[in-house]
């Protein structure tokens, strides 16, 4: 009994030093944005109890679900084609080619910038007139649209920065994955006849759950929090086209901090259930 209280002791004290910046930044945030969205303030006078009057106020909010929409379309949108680039690369450098490292360090180039400057650097890219993008369109006799005044090009504009930024990330992480397949069993397989298609889709790819995983949780929660590059850019605009949940719960942060902290208690149950219903799946594969 003695030895078996002295393990807890010890197994809690090495998990100490990791479970108390956890609390500290993640539960009790959480907590206590939870208990704010039962009040109404902001921040000058006494916060004032509300009930559920900010969950109804969000939940029937147009600028709301409008934001709702815009994230949902980023969400998928940069979710596809930053996975689909990110895998046909890490496939293609997956065959030994001599490039690999020179590949793998411009990919990882825009990682370290940080997402306020990249945002910087691409609106300076999208300017109508006198932008490097336009510039080049017009060599071709294109005359280049305004990107970030277009409602219809905004959120599009905006989402190829998110994948130029993060897509290296993704594709080391798939690579690695790939390079933890044995050989022996690609190799089985083309001896069986098997196509370079059929040992990816059959063989490589089922093995890569763990990996795919991972960047399908990293796709979805950076998905989910974008802000600084669409508020650099467009600060939701042109005409709430590329208003985000985060923007908007930041244009309202200042006014009532009850509303902003529903906003985030609705959006971290809307990261929280696809993240764990691809868990749940990934572990009943595995099983």
């Amino acid at each position: 009994m003695i030895g078996r209280r002295r393990e807890n002791l010890t197994a809690w004290a090495f998990l100490l030093p990791g479970l108390i910046p956890l609390v500290a930044f993640l539960y009790w945030p959480l907590g206590h944005a939870f208990g704010l969205s039962f009040f109404q303030w902001n921040l000058l006078g006494e916060p004032r109890f509300v009930g559920t009057l900010q969950y109804e106020r969000l939940l029937t909010s147009d600028t709301f679900r409008q934001s709702l929409y815009v994230t949902a379309v980023y969400t998928v949108g940069v979710s596809v084609v930053a996975y689909g680039l990110s895998l046909g690369t890490a496939v293609l450098l997956n065959r030994g080619l001599r490039i690999v490292r020179w590949v793998r360090t411009v990919s990882l180039l825009p990682a370290i910038i940080p997402m306020v400057v990249a945002g910087v650097i691409w609106k300076f890219i999208y300017e109508p007139t006198g932008g490097p993008l336009n510039q080049v369109l017009g060599v071709f006799g294109i005359d280049g649209p305004a990107w970030l005044q277009n409602p219809q090009l905004a959120l599009p504009a905006v989402m190829v920065v998110s994948v130029w930024k993060d897509f290296g990330i993704y594709m080391l992480v798939l690579l690695g994955g790939l390079q933890q397949i044995p050989r022996e069993i690609e190799e089985a397989a083309a001896i069986d006849g098997a196509s370079d298609w059929q040992r990816f889709w059959r063989v490589k790819f089922p093995m890569l759950g763990a990996a795919n995983l991972f960047v399908l949780v990293l796709l979805i929660f950076n998905a989910f929090k974008v802000f600084d590059q669409v508020w650099v850019m467009t600060e939701g605009g042109p005409g709430n086209a590329t208003l985000t949940i985060i923007t908007f719960l930041y244009t309202r942060l200042l006014t009532d901090v009850g509303f902003a902290a529903a906003g985030t208690t609705v959006l971290f149950l809307l990261v929280l259930i696809p993240l764990s219903l691809q868990i749940l799946a990934r572990r009943k594969a595995t099983a």
